[in-house]
């Protein structure tokens, strides 16, 4: 697929709505607030001498509220986080700022200041004017509120589905949801000529469940997989390291007569390889790009990077010669002239002191990991990889990110391009996020209410219905997602027949498509897991040899061969179906078993109800809008 997709027939039937709805709140809402709330007494290095701070200190500790009105304000401010996501347009993210300021009046100055390694760390990498904004003790309704906010899904996340064991079994059960429930697209293929694009941040992976991993630095599966395995207390980076078993001379020839030789070549960027998680003293490898741990001696468990350095059959069990090579190698890594690299992730609010304190108050049910001292990341690696160890150093992917978000209006525009089914006036998005926290039952028959039906309004207008544009993308978004609910939930059965209906309902997608006819990809892998699981070799072999344009083909190709291989005599694999020419409206049954909402889990916490109309934020500035006539939004 192209790097930009066209504006086809499909997406032209969304442009009279998406210039509206653009006017209208997201519930992701990237827009600078108008204001950051301070916390009393911001420090200021030098400002004051040791009597004026320690007075200071004195007034601080005696204008400190008492324990049990702090425990009612903090208690207060996570609700309104929480609750902000399903109540999109409101006031939540200010008002919980406010009180995080009010619950930490009278900490001293000096609890805001960075241990000597983490600052020797930092400034290696980092300007100055960052480093001084993260040693603030400001609350920002936007990074802030927000960074907690993404932090709450992911423990949500990975404490579920991780569930209990030891470390590598519960970061293998991580590993494998973010494969399911978050698919592979090709680079470009969810921007426009006019918006192209751009990086997108974890949450917003969950949200629309796809993901791009295109050479290396473009990695957001692996982002995503860290994000997760963070809040199970797993270390996580990317490895590198750099060709060397190439010749080229050192000064390259031009071929011109008058000027033979040109510059000395430059020092070649580091390859960003694959996932290692560290557990029990060892790096245990997960390639996030084809969807699979690297095996272990023997097909057994996962590798570890000793085990890949020491025996060359590690990686080639990972290539399919004349078909889909795989481009590392014991050898590719033992010729780098560059010992191996991590990078980490370098999302500010890891390592600002405001998160450490507020991670230290949290307990019980709100218990979140919010700060990770990257400089004890940095010792933990250098243990884990002694010698092998080059250097580790921020993955600047996640900081570009983060800062753009707040920065870059064509970038918010970008991002909301491929959030558009998931806007606050959307019943998507209340659906989905019941799902990502475990609400599967509420979140099924969220689904079904409004999948393949007619009329359905807008959450902020019941008096206006969804254009049929808009609501075959809700009818798409909503089946994928039932499936990937009852998957979830361990029902076969039931998963692969609303995965059987992905694939009848969408064509194969094309550059002139809408975004979510690439989920045929998504089904098509899904299915080949379900029967592989249900002990059906052949059937598994036909959907994962179903054509995926995306590095996740490869992963597929090599369940393939394992399944093969372990009876090469079985049944050749039939053709399958072919898809539909245009997309396929189904109507939906009067009481669809498929369909129906399972009794809702024991464990399972009820969520706040959906405000029935968002309101109460101010609407983004024209300059976050698509320049005119930028074409449709996706």
């Amino acid at each position: 697929m192209g790097s930009n997709r066209c504006a086809g027939v499909a997406r032209a039937a969304l442009l009279g709505f998406t210039s509206a709805a653009l006017a209208i709140l997201s519930g992701c809402n990237y827009t600078p607030p108008s204001r950051t709330t301070a916390s009393v007494g911001t420090f200021q290095p030098g400002e004051a001498t040791a009597k004026s701070k320690a007075a200071r200190a004195k007034a601080d500790a005696r204008n400190r509220r008492d324990d049990v009105e702090r425990a009612a304000i903090l208690e207060s401010s996570i609700q309104l986080i929480k609750s902000a996501a399903l109540k999109p347009g409101g006031d939540n993210f200010r008002l919980a700022t406010q009180k995080l300021t009010q619950y930490f009046e009278g900490t001293p100055p000096v609890e805001y200041v960075m241990k000597p390694e983490v600052l020797r760390f930092l400034a290696r990498q980092l300007p100055r004017k960052m480093m001084e904004e993260i040693q603030a003790q400001r609350w920002s309704e936007s990074r802030d509120a927000r960074h907690i906010e993404d932090c709450m899904m992911y423990n949500d996340i990975a404490g579920r589905v991780g569930g209990s064991g030891d470390d590598l079994a519960r970061v293998r059960r991580v590993f494998d949801w973010t494969v399911e429930q978050v698919q592979l697209v090709p680079a470009g293929s969810m921007g426009t000529p006019q918006l192209p694009q751009v990086y997108a941040r974890p949450y917003d992976l969950l949200l629309r469940g796809m993901a791009v991993e295109s050479q290396g630095f473009w990695a957001e599966r692996s982002w995503m997989f860290m994000a997760l395995c963070r809040q199970l207390g797993v270390d996580v980076g990317l490895l590198t390291y750099s060709r060397g078993n190439t010749v080229e001379p050192l000064i390259p020839k031009t071929g011109d007569a008058l000027s033979p030789l040109g510059r000395p070549r430059s020092e070649r960027p580091p390859n960003i390889w694959i996932c290692a998680a560290l557990i029990d003293g060892e790096a245990y490898l997960f390639d996030a790009r084809v969807g699979l741990p690297v095996p272990g001696p023997g097909g057994e468990g996962v590798a570890t990077l000793r085990q890949a350095l020491a025996d060359p059959a590690i990686l080639e069990a990972m290539s399919l010669p004349g078909l889909s090579p795989y481009e590392t190698s014991r050898a590719t890594l033992l010729a780098s002239p560059t010992r191996i690299g991590v990078l980490i992730d370098s999302s500010q609010g890891y390592y600002t002191p405001k998160m450490r304190l507020l991670q230290g108050e949290l307990a019980g049910k709100n218990r979140t990991i919010l700060f990770h001292d990257p400089a004890a990341q940095e010792a933990h690696f250098a243990e884990v990889l002694g010698k092998r160890l080059g250097s580790v150093a921020f993955w600047t992917l996640p900081l570009e990110v983060e800062t753009r978000l707040f920065t870059d209006p064509n970038f918010v525009a970008a991002t909301q391009q491929s959030l558009l089914f998931f806007r606050g006036e959307m019943p998507l998005l209340y659906a989905r996020i019941k799902h990502l926290r475990g609400d599967l039952a509420e979140a099924v028959s969220d689904y079904v209410s409004f999948r393949f039906s007619d009329n359905v309004p807008f959450v902020n207008n019941k008096n206006m219905a969804i254009p049929g544009a808009i609501q075959e993308g809700l009818d798409a978004y909503s089946s994928y997602y039932l499936a990937l609910a009852h998957l979830e939930r361990k029902d076969h059965r039931q998963a692969e027949l609303m995965f059987r209906k992905v694939l009848e309902m969408l064509p194969e997608p094309s550059p002139n498509d809408p975004p979510y006819y690439m989920f045929r990809w998504g089904a098509h892998a899904n299915l080949g897991r379900i029967y592989e699981a249900q002990g059906d070799p052949v059937r598994a072999v036909e959907h994962y040899t179903a054509a995926d344009p995306t590095m996740q083909y490869h992963g597929n190709l090599l369940r393939a061969r394992g399944l093969v291989f372990r009876d090469p005599m079985q049944d050749v694999p039939a053709p399958l179906p072919a898809a539909p020419k245009a997309f396929t409206r189904m109507a939906a049954p009067a009481a669809p078993a498929a369909e129906a909402p399972a009794p809702k889990p024991a464990e399972a916490s009820k969520p706040e109800a959906a405000a029935p109309a968002p309101s109460g934020n101010p609407a983004p500035p024209a300059t976050s809008n698509p320049p005119a006539g930028s074409g449709v939004v996706e």
